[in-house]
């Protein structure tokens, strides 16, 4: 096994690392700046685009082109052949306290994506919303402080995520109804943060100051942890040729009062000969 930097660009807050099969590229966020990077793994060049607004939180791959974007207090349409950013709705335009923060598509092409308290000392009730392919937005599941981690089995029978309660791992029934259902802990004592589901329907979740990620099964055992010492690391996703790479991004700044010790924080990581397979992420139908 072995680690390495997908680039030399640093982000203050890395996020959201998102495999394009079709194009053979990554994508991920610097939430802070805010800023969408592409990295092309046949060339190995990085194309940044720098997002209005504050922050962003997550994004995801369009079946008609493009990307969908969960910035600041709304969901909005990204256009990366010109840039441009075209505002969808605004479900969080009544709670300037609030910003979008983590988001994925589940495997019936609805885009689901949730808010997090922009002073992370306050603890007001957040919630977690499902974008349809008509570009209705709907309120499906709230409780949380931070929402953060979602991604779905295979089959989209199950939803994990978190941020309803610290250190915990929550799984919900999902299915056709596309509403979550029947909430249980399924690890907690943990520091989860972002999450995928590889191949085998684990799940692997990048520990925010644990400086590692784990993969766990649909049991809720832990079965691998590999370690970045010193990193502060967010988010997790499967992607190259062969979906056999393991992109994990990290962050620079200090947040929620803990900071990175590593030489070069903030880079994108990728951890290849680990033995274990990604699955293609759907695409958002709208």
């Amino acid at each position: 096994m072995k680690i390495s930097e997908l680039s030399d660009h640093s982000c203050q807050l890395g996020e959201g690392p998102l495999w394009d099969s079709e194009e053979g590229a990554l994508y991920w966020v610097d939430s802070l700046w805010p800023a969408l990077y592409r990295h092309d793994y046949a060339s190995s060049k990085v194309r940044c685009w720098q997002l209005p607004g504050a922050s962003v939180g997550s994004l995801a791959l369009r079946r008609q082109g493009g990307l969908i974007l969960a910035m600041d207090q709304g969901i909005f349409a990204f256009d990366p052949r010109n840039g441009d950013v075209e505002p969808i709705a605004q479900p969080l335009s009544e709670t300037p306290w609030l910003r979008f923060n983590d988001g994925k598509v589940d495997p019936f092409g609805h885009f689901v994506t949730g808010a997090m308290n922009i002073d992370y000392r306050e603890m007001r009730n957040c919630a977690m919303y499902r974008v349809s392919p008509d570009l209705q937005v709907s309120e499906i599941l709230d409780g949380f402080h931070c929402f953060n981690g979602p991604c779905f089995s295979a089959n989209g029978e199950r939803l994990y995520v978190t941020g309803r309660a610290q250190g915990v791992i929550e799984v919900f029934d999902y299915g056709h109804e596309q509403k979550p259902r029947g909430g249980r802990v399924l690890l907690q004592g943990c520091n989860p943060d972002g999450a995928t589901v590889d191949a085998e329907d684990y799940l692997w979740s990048a520990q925010w100051d644990d400086a590692c990620i784990i993969r766990i099964s649909p049991d809720g055992e832990i079965d691998r942890r590999i370690e970045f010492p010193g990193q502060i690391v967010s988010s997790v996703m499967f992607g190259g040729p062969q979906l056999d790479l393991i992109y994990v991004t990290t962050t620079a700044a200090e947040v929620c009062g803990v900071a990175p010790t590593a030489a070069r924080p903030g880079r994108v990581l990728v951890v290849s000969g680990a033995g274990y397979r990604g699955r293609v992420e759907p695409r958002f139908h709208g």
